[in-house]
């Protein structure tokens, strides 16, 4: 059967950007369902495959693909010769992915040496993560990092390995804007009667025409910044007419070399640091027009104010703190074999790499601490806290203390990317993650659990649960608790939460699962209609 979009091990790597300018050869492609796919992305796709593309050369690739094919492979021989071919065509990366013992038909068919036959009588091997990245490392003697439940990643470069988990500590699931439009969102309830006044009379307010003229100051300069600050975010013709008096010289610089300072915005939003030489594409520009990309940022700092990026540096440094303490599980490399930005970051944010070192071992060891997890647990800002777990959703883990989030990535590293979740289940009481499937979480108003991963830290091992054919699931309420209120849809969500608190039909203890919650919602003489609660009909 063909596909139409690209198989899980090429989607994560697409997503992970392993296949950024680079070749991929497809080591087992099938029909070549990927190759055409890919092609598509404009991205140069070779393969071969035993049954279809037989006569097909076997070449080298900046990205070999070992998909599913270890699994069918009944001689243990042969798999790891399969493995090691692989390997040697993988100029930077080999992707190796199996089928997985949780998998719905792992039980089916007759056993048959250390897999199952199936009904037409092929092979089939269903490893555990775990079972899967070991064999992995024994075969290649190279160490492999698990992206996904099932799908493992070996570099030839160590670099190039620890840049995609520095990467990853570093991503949010937020949106990346420019910074005029993160400080319009930040103080908008500050910007609201400056953005009302000027649409009413065509002018700038005075002191005397807006509620808190004092923080206005504070935080943009003046009344003039604040309202060049709404004009950058917003529609620019909305202003065309405004009177705003004469410009300081410093924001009229900066208006006229947006475009020119927009890179260097980038990349400090991104890193927390000023670029070092060749770090970003327009410095020679920077140099021309201010001197210096430290003098360049200094103009920004004036003209936006300094709390957004003296808190970028901090949300950098926990970033890297995190990354840091995560490479542990693997190895942590020494400071020569980081790649040069990884380097730059740890001596501009914490002066030196063993300084950042021991700050990320003293977090590492506190994982160990039960009560430091509980104590962070209820220090989070986001997510429901229960007696036993903080649940969260899953795009506001990296809001997390940074000790949450190394614990959080610990169990990523058993389990690598669960690309499906939408919660996490922090324990309070026991040393494990859980990560929590609920594809209905924004549309249904009780969304059904389909699948947990439990990543169990004490013993690095997986357990996973699948729910998709039960008949009474458990069921999610409250849906507001687990989102912060930039999350689309939360207000919805707070609406039908009092509704159910004053209906009542929270306090019962009974109401986890689909069924008794149908039953209560009956009996109280109730239904739901999206995330309205309606008075049923007589």
């Amino acid at each position: 059967m063909s596909r139409s979009a690209l198989s899980k091990p090429l989607q994560q790597a697409y997503a992970d950007g392993l296949l950024e300018q680079s070749t991929l050869f497809d080591y087992g492609c099938g029909r070549g369902d990927d190759l055409r796919t890919l092609a598509a992305l404009g991205i140069e796709a070779r393969g071969w495959d035993p049954s279809h593309f037989p006569d097909s050369d076997k070449l080298r690739a900046g990205v070999v693909n070992l998909g599913y094919v270890v699994n069918v492979i009944e001689d243990r021989a042969e798999r790891d010769d399969a493995l090691r071919s692989a390997w040697v065509l993988a100029e930077s990366v080999l992707v190796v992915s199996a089928r997985l013992i949780w998998d719905p038909d792992s039980t089916s068919g007759k056993p048959f040496g250390d897999g199952r036959l199936t009904a037409n009588g092929t092979f089939q091997k269903y490893y555990s993560p775990e079972e899967l990245k070991g064999w992995v490392e024994s075969v290649l003697g190279h160490t492999a990092i698990t992206a996904s439940p099932g799908i493992v990643y070996v570099f030839r470069d160590p670099g190039a390995a620890q840049r995609l988990l520095a990467r990853h500590s570093r991503e949010t699931n937020r949106p990346r804007r420019g910074i005029a439009e993160l400080l319009y969102d930040q103080h908008r309830l500050l910007l609201a009667p400056i953005e009302t006044f000027v649409g009413e009379h065509r002018r700038l307010p005075s002191a005397t025409d807006i509620g808190d003229p004092n923080s206005v100051v504070e935080l943009f300069g003046s009344i003039r910044g604040a309202f060049n600050l709404i004009r950058q975010s917003t529609d620019p013709q909305l202003w065309s007419d405004v009177d705003t008096g004469t410009r300081k010289k410093s924001t009229q610089i900066f208006e006229e070399h947006l475009e020119d300072l927009q890179p260097l915005i980038d990349f400090v939003t991104d890193r927390g640091r000023l670029p070092r030489a060749g770090e970003i594409s327009n410095q020679e520009a920077l140099v021309e027009i201010f001197g210096s990309p430290r003098a360049a940022f200094s103009l920004i700092r004036r003209v936006t104010g300094p709390g957004q990026w003296e808190e970028l540096e901090a949300e950098a440094r926990q970033n890297f703190l995190v990354y840091a303490a995560l490479s542990a599980f693997g190895g942590r490399p020494k400071f020569g074999d980081l790649p040069r930005d990884l380097q730059h970051d740890a001596k501009d944010l914490f002066g030196s790499y063993a300084n950042a070192c021991a700050e990320a071992d003293r977090l590492l060891h506190s994982i160990a601490d039960s009560d430091a997890i509980d104590a962070a647990c209820n220090e989070a800002a986001t997510g429901k806290l229960t007696p036993e777990a903080l649940y969260i959703h899953v795009n506001y883990v990296s809001d997390l203390p940074p000790l949450l989030r190394v614990y959080e990535g610990a169990a990523r590293t058993i389990s690598g990317n669960v690309d499906d979740a939408t919660l996490v289940k922090i324990n309070r009481i026991k040393p494990q993650v859980s990560f929590l499937v609920y594809p209905e979480f924004d549309s249904d108003p009780h969304p059904a659990l389909q699948a947990s991963l439990v990543a169990k830290l004490g013993e690095v091992r997986l357990k996973h649960r699948y729910f998709g054919d039960s008949e009474n699931p458990p069921i999610l309420h409250r849906k507001d608790t687990f989102v912060a209120a930039s999350y689309p849809g939360f207000s919805k969500f707070v609406r039908l939460t009092r509704q159910e608190e004053k209906a009542g039909l929270l306090d019962r203890s009974d109401i986890g699962h689909r069924r008794s919650w149908a039953d209560a919602l009956e009996a109280a003489g109730y239904s739901l209609r999206g995330h309205q609660l309606r008075k049923a009909s007589c």
